[in-house]
């Protein structure tokens, strides 16, 4: 059989999550139809949809689930969760950025109620298609979704985004920093790479190689992201570059200068090379992901 490629690959899996995620938020009558036209606008305004494909990759790969509905549907969970992070991202109150993925942010492209709102029904809305998910135990559904909302609540993402935001109460030194960008990023793609393992009933020892492996490609992912802020345009990157600078935020960058942050992605991809040959993957693509990360910067 012919190897298809990584590029190929993660097109046919976009392409599978867009449609999914599109039949689940098209409403076509009833009061609140602008709201969902409204969250369907900031999910399909882009992206490579790299969380969801995770989740179907690994879920492929080591646990046979190609064709797995109810992985499916907790994919688009994943995505839904990632997208109403950006909108309440993107607002005035937090990074305030007038664009994303090249279009206007959905405060700019309605108003700032609307993106709020968009927000919290995105996220509730992803937490009751991860509960309706089927085909899967239901003990192991509730240690998926509960591994989920830790990994983006009060102890995950959510954490990261309130440090990052109130940066000046706190010192500027790497732990600080590295407490950012675990919670922030790496925790949602850790969830990613991991949560297939948990819906699956595999072995805890399995369930925690691939949150380690998903933690540390998401440190890469970060600090390849705060090495194009300051190095590629705004064109390319779809959002305003250099935001990070002149927010005075905490980055790999600002912190270590751009000449150590690539070299800590260096080490970083590494690491997360040195993981994946250790799980034995089936097919090549998750160890390309990971090149992928770490080629974004070069």
């Amino acid at each position: 059989m012919i190897q298809k490629n990584l590029d190929f690959v993660l097109s046919e899996k976009k392409k599978k999550i867009d449609k999914a995620l599109t039949r689940v938020l098209t409403k076509k009558k009833g009061f609140n139809k602008p709201l969902y036209d409204a969250m369907l606008y900031s999910v399909s305004a882009g992206g490579k949809r790299l969380r969801p494909a995770i989740m179907l990759l690994v879920g492929g790969d080591l646990f046979n689930m190609d064709k797995h509905e109810g992985l499916m549907q907790t994919a688009c969970s994943i995505e839904m969760i990632h997208t109403y992070s950006l909108i309440h991202d993107d607002l005035p109150s937090m990074d305030d950025d007038d664009f994303r993925r090249g279009l206007p942010t959905l405060h700019k492209k309605y108003d700032e109620s609307v993106a709020i709102l968009a927000g919290d029904a995105l996220f509730s809305l992803a937490i009751e298609t991860f509960a309706k998910a089927e085909g899967f135990k239901d003990k192991d559904k509730l240690k998926g979704l509960s591994f989920l909302l830790e990994n983006v609540g009060t102890e995950g993402m959510v954490a990261g985004q309130y440090v990052d935001t109130k940066i000046d109460n706190y010192k500027r030194n790497s732990l600080v920093l590295k407490y950012i960008h675990l919670k922030k990023t790496a925790a949602m793609i850790s969830a990613s790479f991991a949560l297939p393992a948990l819906l699956s009933g595999a072995k805890n020892a399995c369930f925690e190689r691939l949150a380690k492996l998903g933690t540390s490609a998401g440190l890469l992912f970060q600090i390849a992201d705060d090495i194009i802020d300051v190095t590629q345009s705004s064109e390319v990157l779809g959002k305003t570059a250099g935001k990070d600078l002149k927010q005075n935020k905490l980055t790999f960058v600002s912190l270590y200068g751009l000449e150590k942050a690539k070299r800590m992605a260096v080490k970083e991809a590494q690491t997360a090379r040195r993981l994946s040959d250790e799980i034995n993957f089936n097919t090549p693509y998750i160890p390309e992901l990971i090149e992928y990360f770490h080629k974004r910067i070069k």
